[in-house]
């Protein structure tokens, strides 16, 4: 692109000296002298605009990258599975958390089997006392397998207590767990904020270089 640029300028300033001093040229040549130098103007006016862009784009990109080295993950979470690894307390957190929704998932798997095979039998059952023709036949097995609904859901309560209390104990959990994460990675945040951040010779230096292409600019479309 430097290249390019380079020799445009160099002609368009040839052509401007090659008119100022005078030198005989022919009608047709004028023409095509004129018709040149107005096509190098535009040129270098959008290979300028395009450098100006590109050094734009480059700097407003070049720290972004390290934003998305780790992917789509969430960098919080990211960095507390570091610090796991590097602290015993959290790491028996995590085995204890692991264990808890083991146990729950097993034992939740179980209750929901059960009930499912349950609540099919009495789906089943009153679809099969809508069969009944006779009414007061039909009325007595629908009273029949009422109270046998009736029994089965009291067996449930303590289920269903415990279910309860564990789903609030879980959000506690949830909750806790995410103020824990936090709290062990905003030190090793700051840490990397303090020992990582870039120096800016470069954006500088770059941004000089800027205003010299500007400024060339403005002396050319003026």
């Amino acid at each position: 692109m430097t290249f390019v640029l380079t020799n445009l300028l160099k002609e368009y300033i040839n052509i401007s000296v090659v008119s100022g001093y005078g030198i005989s040229i022919n009608f047709h040549q004028g023409i095509i002298l004129t018709s040149k130098l107005t096509n190098m103007k535009r040129l270098y006016k959008i290979a300028a605009f395009v450098i100006i862009a590109a050094i734009i784009t480059t700097t407003l990109t070049s720290g972004i990258r390290k934003e998305y080295d780790g992917g789509y993950r969430n960098l919080v979470d990211e960095l507390y599975d570091q610090a796991v690894k590097q602290n015993d307390n959290l790491e028996s957190i995590e085995d204890d958390i692991e264990k808890f929704y083991k146990n729950r998932n097993e034992a939740l798997e179980k209750y929901n089997s059960f009930t499912a095979y349950n609540n099919r039998y009495y789906t089943d059952a009153r679809s099969k006392a809508a069969t009944i023709t006779d009414a007061a036949t039909q009325q007595k097995a629908n009273e029949v397998i009422n109270k046998s609904e009736t029994a089965y859901k009291a067996k449930l309560a303590n289920w269903q207590a415990t279910i309860a209390t564990l789903n609030t104990n879980e959000k506690e959990l949830t909750n806790l767990h995410t103020l824990l994460k936090i709290m062990t990675t905003q030190p090793m945040i700051e840490k990397y904020q303090t020992d990582a951040l870039p120096d800016n010779t470069k954006l500088r230096e770059a941004n000089s270089e800027l205003q010299k292409v500007i400024e060339k600019i403005k002396v050319i479309t003026k």
